[in-house]
């Protein structure tokens, strides 16, 4: 087996930003992007060729199961290189290409949901480009001030006298002006180590998303994500949830429970291995019981009994009654989160789940007793090129990876800041500065 030029140590800082600068170069003229979701249960990378005016085109994928990882948080640096690099390495073989970076997620951190609205007194002239800016600046100030622990910041909209206005106020007139800000802060310990491990593998990170919103952005349609959804991503280790409204998302948590945690219980609950645990509920487990759970019965093997022809005989019935409270338990966690936040309206009138753990039998189903409202499994959607394999609801987050990616900025902020740089020069600027300040 030949070396792999990835393994070894972590490269120096400008060896970092050398790469990052190459990369920005080679991206332009190779139009790849490539994404990998370090969760749980799986690590799993994407190579995909950027398209004008089509969905990005998947040529490349390498998935295998995780190694030093807990509760969606790096806890072995060494195991969690290992399982990375194969997942990349399979990637690239199969796409024939090499990349440099990577558009990452982070499934630990304890993703918190802050809103903030920046404001500024207006005189008597209509809102102008001078005002856009000094809002500008202001978000940037703010930014400054929040510390390496912010994530994420998304312009949600103008306001002007304390009530929402069009995505650009240009021309109104009012007493003040307000921009709404959802900032999405993280421990600061996992984005260390997440840039750590990356490092040693010789990958330089584009962007980290949280995967809420990484699994929302391949889980729901445009309608979705502008009506308002709530997302649920039901990982191995964590359950996560992003709230999408007016296109964007305004809210994401994420509580410390998954799948893995219904195999323990499992496991534990009837006195079998954590292998047998999990196969047995991805064949006879379901989130709900249906009358004839009592007649079917289950052949169950004994954790540490030397006769592997020994097992204990148990009803469907007792590994669904295992199973469903913990589900309840983290369905009530989330709800308990939304109704907090007073988000039960605005995330809409549907619950979107997805991720590995959203592939148990009536899932949906206990959803939509918990959360009163229609609730279903997505798959990934968005981009072209996926195996069957990788098709599932499992992958979300690293479909949504790419669409992040190619997604340009849609925010109003974004919108308006990008019209007054194309509006002219020096001089045009200049121009425009003496008209609205004369």
């Amino acid at each position: 087996m030949g070396h792999d030029p990835r393994a070894g140590s972590p490269p120096s800082n400008n060896f970092r930003i050398i790469q990052s600068i190459k990369l920005a170069r080679s991206k332009t003229r190779s139009g790849l992007i490539a994404a990998l979701d370090i969760g749980t249960s799986k690590v799993c990378c994407f190579i995909a060729r950027r398209e004008k005016d089509h969905p990005p085109k998947i040529i490349g994928i390498g998935h295998n199961m995780s190694k030093g990882l807990q509760s969606g948080s790096i806890a072995n640096l060494d195991a969690a290189q290992e399982v990375v690099l194969a997942a990349v390495n399979a990637a690239e073989k199969m796409a024939g290409q090499t990349i440099e970076s990577v558009i990452v997620n982070l499934s630990g951190g304890r993703p918190e949901s802050e809103t903030h609205t920046v404001e500024l007194p207006l005189g008597s002239r209509p809102i102008g480009n001078l005002e856009i800016r000094k809002l500008n600046d202001q978000k940037e100030a703010l930014l400054r001030q929040a510390g390496d622990e912010l994530i994420h910041t998304v312009p949600l909209g103008f306001r002007l006298d304390g009530a929402s206005t069009m995505n650009d106020p240009r021309g109104m007139y009012g007493s003040t002006l307000g921009l709404d800000l959802h900032f999405v802060r993280t421990q600061t310990a996992p984005l260390r180590n997440l840039d750590t491990l990356l490092g040693r593998c010789h990958l330089a990170i584009e962007e980290t998303v949280v995967t809420p919103l990484a699994s929302g952005l391949s889980a729901l349609t445009p309608d979705q994500r502008d009506l308002g959804a709530t997302v649920i991503d039901m990982g191995a280790g964590t359950t996560s949830v992003a709230v999408f409204n007016g296109g964007q998302v305004i809210y994401t948590a994420s509580i410390p429970v998954g799948g893995a945690h219904v195999t323990r219980d499992i496991a534990y609950g009837l006195n079998t291995s954590l292998n047998h645990a999990e196969r047995m509920k991805t064949l006879h487990g379901s989130a709900l019981t249906s009358p004839s759970d009592d007649q079917e019965i289950l052949a169950v093997p004994i954790i540490g009994d030397e006769d592997e022809n020994n097992f204990n005989h148990v009803p469907r019935s007792m590994l669904i009654n295992i199973i469903k409270p913990r589900l309840e338990e983290t369905f009530e966690l989330i709800r308990d989160q939304l109704e907090e936040h007073g988000l039960t309206q605005i995330g809409g009138r549907s619950i979107v789940l997805t991720g590995g753990a959203s592939q148990l039998n009536a899932i949906a189903d206990l959803a939509n007793q918990m959360f009163e409202r229609p609730a279903s499994v997505a798959h990934p959607h968005g981009v072209t090129g996926l195996a069957e394999a990788t098709a599932g609801p499992a992958f979300s987050a690293c479909a949504g990876l790419l669409l992040r990616a190619v997604e340009q900025g849609n925010d109003p902020l974004s919108e308006a800041m990008a019209s007054i740089h194309q509006s002219g020069g020096r001089w045009g600027r200049l121009g425009a500065w003496f008209k609205e300040n004369f």
